[in-house]
């Protein structure tokens, strides 16, 4: 069996199918809602903000409004970065020894796997300003059981790509 070190691996295009133009889509749409909604509630927020909630969705911290910009800024460099890096999945650490003979698959399901976390990642925070907005103006008291979803999604995914990308490599 051929063992390729990183910088030996094969360096093939991975077509977009249907699904990862979705992913695409939908990372684009939450980090279009994140900075839309930032900047379009800013100016009606309160000098003081929550930031940051308890694991029951609950506010426990408050600072100030400048704050709420940091959601903006650090998913914007998380969606670029994501995006640049997704365009060599020869570069990724995998489960798995990356041989000429699955490389395409290997490739494919981690390349995949960062569009899901991308999305994941501008959507939790769209809807962290979202939650931050709507407690500060008093329409709700915290983020709700959505707020879930992300910290347990996330690992799970990741935890399936990972006995997946193991499983087809068999």
């Amino acid at each position: 069996m051929d063992h390729k070190s990183k910088s030996e691996r094969p360096r093939i295009h991975i077509p977009l199918q249907s699904f990862d133009y979705l992913l695409e889509i939908l990372a684009a749409l939450g980090l279009l809602a994140l900075l839309g909604l930032s900047t379009y509630y800013y100016g009606q927020l309160p000098e003081q903000v929550p930031s940051h909630f308890g694991p029951d969705g609950l506010p426990d911290k408050y600072g100030s409004k400048n704050s709420l910009w940091l959601l903006p800024i650090l998913g914007s460099v998380i969606f670029v970065l994501m995006t640049y890096v997704n365009r060599r999945p020869d570069w990724f650490n995998y489960p798995v020894k990356i041989t000429d003979e699955n490389a395409r698959s290997q490739y494919t399901m981690a390349s995949r796997l960062i569009r899901v976390l991308k999305a994941s990642v501008t959507i939790l925070f769209a809807y962290l300003v979202w939650g931050i907005v709507s407690v500060s103006n008093g329409v709700q008291e915290g983020l709700g059981m959505w707020f879930l979803v992300f910290p347990v999604g996330i690992p799970v995914l990741s935890i399936f790509y990972i006995f997946k990308s193991v499983a087809n490599n068999s």
